[in-house]
């Protein structure tokens, strides 16, 4: 016997399918300027193959903040100089003591990634 919330998970399914071939194909338009035909049957063929490796699955997909936030933060860090805080604040909208804090946090990462472990690994 097939739940109501069964059921709406179903006939969500093809609207979400449609949706995705959708985005891809305007984002392929969009950042490598294909033309819409070939970007909408590229959108399609991957919704397809999505369909087809995780199809009866429910997936979450997570909303990515964590991702912009660390290419937010590499950019604020490229665009360090040392002395620029209050312009990065002003240009990536956030409050001096967060650039402080980013500042921070990428300097100490960039320093262990170049240092690497006091102990290497046998």
């Amino acid at each position: 016997m097939t739940t109501d919330n069964q059921k709406q998970h179903r006939s969500q399914g093809p609207e979400l399918l449609i949706d995705l071939a959708q985005n891809i194909a305007h984002a392929l338009a969009e950042l490598i300027e294909l033309d819409k035909e070939r970007a909408e049957h590229v959108g399609q063929e991957i919704a397809n193959r999505m369909a087809g490796n995780w199809g009866g699955q429910l997936i979450y997909f997570p909303i990515g903040t964590a991702i912009k936030l660390s290419a937010r933060d590499l950019a604020i860090w490229n665009d360090f100089n040392g002395q620029n805080h209050s312009d990065l604040a002003r240009k990536y909208g956030v409050s001096l003591q967060w650039i402080y804090k980013i500042v921070k946090a990428m300097r100490q990462a960039d320093l262990a990634r170049r240092q690497g472990g006091l102990f290497p690994d046998d």
